[in-house]
């Protein structure tokens, strides 16, 4: 990482207001989905982590990282039971100099374990400041930290630290458009789920390489809407049942250009290859149909 934030993010205004269209079909987890690329892997990776916390009481941050095309921490593996992961808001501006010296204390230093408050946080910043958005993720040891002496549980979800945490506890972070490993070593397993980079070839995307494209050691695909059909299905059966900011997140995270992927289409290759949404939470959950159901 450079330690520079996009310059281009202080010259475009972000979209965050609501997509109140797609609340009203009845995704609720979809409302903040962004209209253009600015604020994109900062809202959907942040909101697909708790979209599963919502969904499974959890988060593999390992997982969550390699589904959308991010290293795996080894430290998180180490920690096991013992990785408390954290969230942060902040600017742009700011978090190219937390990834340097880290987060420091000033009457406070407000963390969360819920990533829509952190994220909600990063939006205000960016509006009212126009330095672009930021979100921090934290990795503690929970055996290192307490409450009462370390820091103090302000609601049941926001942790306010007495003091500064290094730079050495971030593990990645979530720019408007990328989203960067900051950990100290790199996971081998599980690898990052590739990235597919298309080309516009007579008003159409095709493969940058020649087809038909390894997708994995047994599928190939020649065009977008192979991908598509191939990656809903790696997302659905890698967590029996997703959300559909879990899948947006997944799938613009791992393609090159986004431009190549129109929502409508992720919707109708949804619909196509999954059951009937079940509600859990308040949010619809998707799974893979089975032979009978097509």
């Amino acid at each position: 990482m450079s330690g520079q934030y996009p310059s281009i993010l202080l010259e475009q205004r972000l979209h965050w207001s609501r997509n109140r269209r797609l609340v009203r079909r009845g995704f609720r987890d979809l409302e903040y989905l962004p209209r253009s690329r600015p604020g994109w892997n900062a809202t959907l990776a942040a909101l697909a982590y708790s979209a599963r916390r919502l969904a499974a009481g959890s988060c593999d941050l390992n997982l969550w990282a390699t589904m959308n095309g991010c290293p795996a921490s080894v430290r998180y593996t180490d920690l096991g039971d013992s990785a408390l992961v954290l969230w942060h808001g902040t600017s742009a501006a700011r978090a190219a100099q937390i990834a340097k010296f880290g987060l420091f204390h000033k009457r406070g230093l407000w963390t969360t374990l819920e990533p829509k408050i952190a994220h909600g946080f990063s939006r205000s910043r960016a509006r009212a400041y126009g330095a672009g958005s930021a979100t921090v993720v934290l990795l503690l040891d929970r055996r290192d930290v307490g409450e009462g002496t370390d820091y103090y549980l302000e609601t049941p979800e926001v942790l306010r630290f007495h003091a500064g945490l290094p730079a050495k506890s971030i593990e990645y972070l979530l720019w408007d458009e990328r989203i960067d490993f900051l950990g100290e070593r790199k996971d081998k397993s599980p690898k990052p789920w590739g990235v597919a980079r298309f080309k516009k070839k007579a008003r159409r995307w095709v493969p940058l390489s020649r087809p038909p494209v390894r997708f994995d050691h047994q599928q190939s695909y020649s065009n977008v809407d192979e991908w598509l059909h191939l990656s809903i299905g790696r997302v659905l059966s890698t967590l029996g049942s997703a959300s559909a900011i879990e899948v947006f997140s997944s799938l613009y995270s791992t393609i090159d250009p986004w431009e190549a992927l129109e929502h409508d289409a992720v919707f109708r290759a949804l619909e196509r290859l999954s059951q009937p949404p079940k509600l859990r939470g308040g949010v619809r959950q998707y799974s893979l149909a089975s032979e009978t159901d097509e």
